[in-house]
């Protein structure tokens, strides 16, 4: 990841008013701005980094795009994201993949296609016995899926969501089971199925997920898959060009935007919010505050204690991180054209013992074996050919749990020194996922002629994000929809969105939680955002 200079609005002047201050640029907090900006309202978002984005971002090296993310969901006709996009003016154009993934195992090649019937015929042939078990766990997929339903977590709740929620859990049983038990998607997974092969391959996604299959709620893996039955998509030009769209849509619509300034503190006056201190030193007044930073930062560092009950922190200290992860960017000087990588993801999983390969990548005082690991492969110049140069390919290799500590936190030093131990750990690590990739897919790896690294410290470096999870916290049960924070808190004024906000981690849910946001701040008035929303 690296940063260019970008314009940005003018510093304000002490004592400035603003309507709204967004802290942090990510897509949750630039979403949430560009709509308030939108309605009339006076709106800073302040942004430590030189770019916005958050982890929606590329990045260049000797012409090869990098991209941070993979794929994004609702931004086909009528999606979610779509409307999101009309209803600001974005010029952006998506091109869709399908299939969006690929699992790869000893004895299965499973071609995961957006629709699920298709997805199913998959499954069935290649798991005859089970056929009566898949349609009947499917058929419990698309009933929680149904309960999913984000106009529920508006707040204020909308006056049709109003009519709806008495009947709520009647008429969407399965999914508030799994939002207040303890049923993790394994559990689930138990219930539906006894083939352990079966099993390991529909766990294959949380490679995406951020928390392992015997510990992440079903509502977090359901989720996901019913996100991307409306379709994969990736932005045409890659994921900078999106946040670069959505910070343009704030600017036009009068909104400012403050790069390379961090929120230090978030200040309160009778119980709500009332100032807002950066640095560079400036201080600014406002009644509300969009906070995008991770969960911990925002409740236990930029707003004091005292403005919540001790309960309250005290379970929020004990609530589970999501993982990281390590990602290795290759540009190589040739072009894959092969039909197999032209899918979104290619999932790799070395045997059906998923436990084993996530304990071998947990080790953190040697490096794991590459063959036990499991891995992803995605080539983004597959589906845009301009990320790289004519003729060449950009290809990413995800290792999904690597750990924060590994090797006593990746022999930084003293400071936050990222010096020559640091940078001789991450690239023996990176030669670690290169050889499980050449041994799986002989002769992929070739001709590179750049690369880069991007290490649990390199997310925590540039998102701020603790020990560099991806998606804040975990979404196991008891942390999952109306067991996450906002977009309302406590605190009268202040608002979240991101990760770790009603919806969880990933583009999707991070655009629609800047929606939930600036909706909340609005009072509800961003109805027409939300009419036909899954």
């Amino acid at each position: 990841m690296a940063e260019s200079e970008r314009p940005g609005s003018q510093v304000p002047d002490f004592g400035d008013h603003y309507d709204v201050v967004v802290v942090g640029a990510g897509i949750g907090g630039l979403v949430s701005g560009a709509l308030l900006a939108r309605e009339g309202l006076k709106v800073l978002v302040v942004e430590r980094r030189k770019r916005p984005g958050g982890y929606v971002t590329a990045y260049e090296r000797k012409g090869y795009r990098f991209q941070v993310p993979h794929l994004m969901a609702g931004c086909g006709w009528g999606g979610d994201i779509t409307r999101v996009v009309n209803h600001l003016g974005l010029k952006v154009e998506f091109a869709r993949v399908d299939p969006y993934q690929r699992y790869v195992y000893p004895d299965h090649d499973i071609r995961v296609e957006c629709d699920v019937e298709a997805f199913k015929e998959e499954l069935k042939n290649s798991f005859q016995t089970q056929t009566e078990n898949i349609n009947r766990f499917f058929k419990a997929v698309n009933s929680v899926q149904k309960g999913l339903d984000i106009r529920m977590m508006r707040r204020p709740i909308g006056a049709g969501s109003m009519l709806r929620y008495p009947f709520y859990p009647l008429a969407h049983w399965r999914f508030f089971r799994y939002m207040v038990g303890r049923t993790t998607f394994q559990g689930m997974l138990d219930k539906y199925f006894t083939d352990e092969k079966l099993k390991a391959v529909l766990s294959t996604p949380w490679y995406l997920m951020g928390t392992p299959p015997w510990e992440i709620s079903p509502l977090g893996m359901i989720g996901m898959m019913g996100a991307f039955t409306g379709g994969a998509y990736f932005p045409v030009g890659g994921y900078q060009g999106l946040a670069d769209g959505l910070a343009a849509a704030l600017t036009e619509n009068g909104g400012e935007l403050l790069l390379g300034h961090e929120v230090t503190s978030v200040n309160t006056e009778h119980g709500m919010v009332s100032e807002v201190e950066m640095h560079p030193r400036a201080i600014v007044t406002t009644p509300v505050v969009v906070s995008n930073c991770d969960t911990r930062r925002t409740f236990f560092r930029l707003v004091d204690r005292e403005n919540f009950t001790e309960a309250f922190l005290e379970k929020l200290e004990k609530r589970q991180l999501s993982t990281s992860g390590l990602v290795v960017h290759l540009g190589m000087a040739k072009k894959i054209e092969d039909e197999a990588f032209a899918c979104g993801s290619v999932l790799v999983q070395p045997s059906y013992d998923l436990r084993e390969a996530v304990e071998e990548i947990s080790v953190t005082d040697r490096y794991p074996d590459p063959g036990k690991i499991g891995f992803m492969v995605t080539i983004p110049s597959m589906v845009d050919p301009d990320l790289a140069p004519e003729g060449k390919t950009c290809l990413d290799l995800l290792v999904p749990g690597v750990p924060y500590d590994f090797m006593g936190r990746w022999g930084v030093e003293s400071g936050g020194v990222r010096g020559e131990r640091y940078r001789s750990i991450k690239e023996k690590y990176a030669e670690v996922v290169v050889e499980a990739a050449r041994r799986a897919f002989p002769g992929l790896v070739s001709d590179v002629e750049s690369y880069n690294i991007s290490t649990p410290i390199t997310y925590e470096r540039y998102t701020m994000s603790i020990d560099g999870c991806w998606y804040d916290d975990a979404l196991i049960p008891g942390q999952v929809r109306g067991r996450r924070y906002g977009p309302k808190t406590s605190l009268r004024g202040l608002y979240t969105t991101g990760s770790k906000s009603a919806l969880g981690g990933g583009i999707y849910n991070c655009i629609m939680s800047g929606v939930l946001a600036a909706d909340s701040v609005l009072k509800g008035e961003l109805r027409s955002l939300f009419s036909g929303a899954r």
